[in-house]
């Protein structure tokens, strides 16, 4: 199996920032891994203040034993367990292994990108200058391990046009063409309406808010002046949206990939407006930083990515 990233996620490497174990997710947890976790709670004599650790979960998949306690600030048990880091961080499970990777698999090999929501990978896009290039890289888990995201391996290549199919070497070509060449610019007028796909593509009862009051204003007053000292950044950006893109295989191929980076765009735009009111000071790296977050927040985790490949 080959793997190809994106140059400037190739480096990424976990520094356990914990946004991932303190966002209040429901982490579930494979029932091969509870004896795994219940050595290490024993080995290394981990003080635990929830009991139970493991929450059972009578709606669960058959190999899902429950999902990982959660403490009152939401912040998982493992988390907080008197010793940076995650206690258990060599027998986590599945999900916890496989964020902030998000993969597509196809004949061709395994594209990884990430979520940006982790503060990590977020910071990549503000390390990198110059051309930016599709590369062969590792697997993005330990070897053995099975991996998770989008398996199209059986599908065919995405359309072009809605009439005709690539070819698999017209469709490695394409990202390539768009990984360096793609950017984020300024406001659209269009971009609430693309902004509200976004929110339409989260499933209830999960929602998203809505759009600040006067968007446009705080953008061309507080974002805009700034917008493009980020140039290099909102390239990775925008790169990472269309490499390995979901929707390639979920929705009318190359126009559904299109559609979907449109919809990013438009809710980054709209999620550093935000930022900027919420603060209260023009846009800079940090808010630049959680607007990026924020973007994938919702494109990654909370959106169903069939509906954005819908555009509904």
């Amino acid at each position: 199996m080959r793997y190809y990233w994106l140059n400037f996620h190739v480096s990424y490497a976990c520094r356990d920032s914990g946004m991932c174990c303190s966002s209040g997710w429901p982490i579930p947890v494979e029932r091969a891994q509870v004896a795994p976790i219940e050595a290490a709670i024993t080995r290394e004599q981990i003080p635990l203040r929830v009991v139970p650790w493991l929450v059972p979960d009578a709606g669960a998949p058959a190999d899902v034993a429950g999902t990982l306690g959660l403490r009152p600030n939401g912040h998982c048990v493992f988390f907080e367990a008197g010793r940076p880091g995650c206690s258990i961080h060599d027998v986590k499970p599945a999900a916890c292994v496989h964020f902030p990777y998000v993969c597509l698999i196809d004949q061709r090999g395994v594209h990884v990108t990430l979520s940006h929501f982790c503060p990590t990978a977020a910071g990549l896009l503000f390390e990198h200058s110059g051309p930016i290039e599709i590369v062969e890289g590792p697997s993005p888990i330990a070897a053995g391990g099975a991996l998770e995201g989008l398996d199209a391996r059986d599908a065919l290549p995405p359309s072009i046009d809605g009439r005709r199919l690539m070819s698999f070497e017209e469709f490695t070509s394409w990202e390539r063409a768009q990984a360096d060449t793609v950017h984020v610019g300024d406001w659209q007028d269009d971009d609430l309406q693309w902004f509200e796909r976004a929110r339409a593509a989260v499933p209830a009862p999960w929602s998203w808010p809505q759009a600040p009051e006067d968007a446009s204003g705080v953008w061309w007053s507080a974002v805009a002046p700034s917008w493009f000292r980020f140039d290099d950044a909102l390239r990775c950006y925008a790169a990472a949206k269309m490499f390995g893109s979901w929707s390639a295989y979920m929705g009318d191929g190359l126009d559904a990939v299109m559609r979907t980076a449109r919809i990013a765009t438009a809710v980054l735009r709209i999620e550093s407006a935000r930022q900027c009111m919420i603060f209260g000071r023009p846009l800079d790296r940090e808010l630049m930083t959680e607007a990026i977050r924020q973007t994938d927040l919702l494109m990654v985790h909370y959106a169903d990515p069939a509906r954005l490949a819908a555009g509904e």
